[in-house]
């Protein structure tokens, strides 16, 4: 990886591929800190939905140019994923409408699984996405549902996960990275530890682990994985990772005259193309970023499209930890009786943070607070329970405010968000 300082200087380069960065659809200004609820499209992901309305057709197909042209685009974007993902084939890719309607279809399609006497587990740390889908197929089919709680720091206690699998646990739901906390999970170590005590199947979430950490589902070694367009810099869509040793175990909603085998078989009706076509855009950008980063280092340009996304990946990595701790710097300036943040805030272990921070100001409720941070800075950061209802609850709250940065952020950015806090708190 390149000088650090080199790193901070190309990122702030990027900046300008981002229209929404700095002013919103009207041309006023403002500060985005609310990734974690959808991030910024980059550039190429408009372009790449234009194109795609002016020159794919609406079904593939093996006769005319334009269906052509769409069978190869589809078959294009699933070997694109599967690279970003370390898949081994784009067999193993399927398209949704989001994630949440993505884990609702598998759990369908592993029905048969979860019969009585049988369990599942689930976590606090995750979003419902993850969690609702497993609770109603299980609940209807008379398997148990098994939650693993967190830890006070709100970690995932992997050891109560561990001591709850057993040889009739069918399926274990894990997140990568938690959606309110920014908590990473050891997903590779984790998984194998499973594995070891039982034949269950593995599912991730890792909708906000995919912009801001490399992934690799083989290194992994999870069944199932899934993530979402619009939080990797596109529009709404979900992808499914569906590992073609574990796609026996599926029997997915499927329109009779639909192909039977994987992926068509995961797909109801005719494909989002503009949203395929926008996803397609964000990854690009991302193997551009991957290609520049490389070409600072090597003189032999790269050609292995899975090495090239994880070193943009890494990359990206590398400069939000730099995000963190100078967040975390700052942190430590405002009285403590004034704000309380949730998650792990050693620096020590930021290698398994990504820049998402709850937190809530002692005088202020989350709505009130979000209010305040647009009147008096124009920062848009998220007020609720994030979709992480369990999270809340387990740190005995109705919402929490939340501040999530990706890497068109900078430390200016930051500098304005405490900036802004300061002047809430202390009333200036």
């Amino acid at each position: 990886m390149p000088d650090p300082d080199i790193i901070y200087s190309f990122f702030q380069k990027i900046q300008s591929r981002f229209p929404r960065l700095e002013k919103d659809f009207s041309g006023q200004k403002r500060i985005y800190l609310n990734s974690g609820a959808g991030s910024l499209m980059v550039d190429s992901s408009y372009l790449e939905i234009e194109n795609a309305s002016f020159n794919l057709n609406p079904m593939p197909g093996a006769v005319s140019l334009e269906e052509i042209k769409t069978s190869e685009f589809h078959y294009q974007v699933r070997q694109k994923i599967a690279d970003f993902i370390g898949a081994s084939s784009p067999e193993e890719i399927s398209f949704h409408f989001s994630t949440t309607a993505a884990l609702f279809n598998l759990a369908f399609s592993l029905r048969r699984l979860f019969q009585p006497g049988k369990n599942c587990l689930v976590t606090n740390l995750d979003h419902l996405a993850n969690i609702s889908p497993w609770e109603t197929i299980a609940r209807e089919q008379g398997a148990e549902v098994r939650i693993v709680p967190l830890k006070e720091d709100g970690q995932l206690s992997v050891d109560r996960l561990l001591e709850r699998v057993d040889e009739k646990t069918v399926l274990v739901a894990i997140t990568a990275a938690s959606n309110v906390l920014g908590a990473i999970t050891p997903l590779a170590d984790l998984i194998q530890q499973i594995k070891q005590k039982s034949p269950s199947l593995v599912v991730v979430d890792a909708v906000h682990l995919a912009p801001h950490s490399p992934i690799d589902v083989r290194e992994f070694g999870c069944d199932f994985l899934t993530f979402s367009g619009y939080k990797l810099f596109g529009p709404m869509i979900g992808a499914l990772y569906s590992r073609k040793e574990s796609q026996s175990f599926c029997s997915p909603y499927r329109v009779e005259t639909n192909r039977a085998q994987a992926p068509y078989c995961w797909e109801q009706g005719m494909l989002p193309n503009l949203a395929i076509a926008g996803l397609k855009g964000s990854l690009d950008y991302l193997e551009d970023i991957g290609r520049e980063l490389m070409a600072l280092k090597e003189k032999n340009k790269p050609k292995n499209r899975t090495l090239i996304f994880r070193q943009a990946m890494e990359g990206i990595k590398n400069y939000e930890q730099k995000l963190i701790l100078y967040f975390q710097k700052n942190l430590e300036r405002i009285e403590k009786d004034k704000i309380k943040v949730w998650g792990c805030l050693n620096q020590d272990k930021i290698i398994y943070k990504v820049p998402t921070y709850a937190f809530e100001l002692k005088e202020y409720s989350p709505a009130e607070t979000k209010k305040l941070f647009w009147e008096k800075g124009r920062i848009l950061i998220a007020e609720g329970n994030h979709y992480s209802a369990l999270v809340i609850r387990h740190l005995r709250k109705e919402a929490l405010n939340r501040v999530s940065l990706a890497h068109y952020d900078n430390l200016k950015t930051i500098d304005k968000f405490f900036e802004t806090l300061e002047n809430i708190i202390y009333k200036k």
